[in-house]
């Protein structure tokens, strides 16, 4: 990418971002006016206290969030839902959205545990997160990694589970009866 596409997209980033702050805040403020905010609150799990947080936060933080999930090969919709929620609100509060962007900008960035305050959450969703059908490889024999096996990195585990998550849903579509 060139520095004038950087910029562009930068600006773009920060025009889309006050648009969406200045509609929230309009929202919140027609809610409080009818004297509906606190029963909206209460439905989403909020505080009015939570309000300023969320509005400082709101804009991209859930698309980064489902960018990381996609780019770790993490299917959101296998998270709980509480989970999910609190993760949202991590990334929500984020002081430096910029180190993520740029982490999932570039593929070669080092690991995303040393900036990302969903890190914890992060790594217990890849650890639970093996697709269905899918076996561990067995342990390497005596001669180690130069025994002549396969041995999957990182970034191979995250392709396949992507792989067998497509393949699923791809059934489930494929056996479900729309009509």
């Amino acid at each position: 990418m060139t520095t004038l596409q950087d910029l562009r997209q930068t600006i773009s980033r920060f025009v889309d971002g006050r648009r969406k702050r200045r509609q929230l805040r309009l929202e919140i403020a027609q809610l409080a006016a009818i004297g509906s905010l606190d029963a909206v609150l209460a439905d989403v799990g909020l505080a009015r206290s939570q309000i300023e947080p969320l509005v400082k936060g709101c804009a991209g933080s859930r698309e980064l969030l489902d960018q990381m999930l996609a780019r770790l090969g993490i299917d959101a919709a296998q998270l709980p839902v509480e989970d999910l929620r609190d993760m949202t609100w991590t990334c929500t509060t984020c002081p430096d959205k910029r180190k993520c962007r740029h982490w999932l900008a570039d593929i070669e960035e080092p690991d995303f545990r040393s900036f990302c305050p969903n890190a914890a959450q992060l790594d217990h969703a890849l650890s639970v997160a093996v697709p269905a059908g899918w076996r561990h490889p067995a342990p390497p024999a005596a001669g180690g990694r130069n025994d002549g096996a396969y041995h999957p990195t990182a970034d191979d585990l995250r392709r396949m589970r992507a792989e067998a998550s497509r393949r699923e849903t791809r059934a489930a579509l494929d056996g479900a009866h729309l009509f």
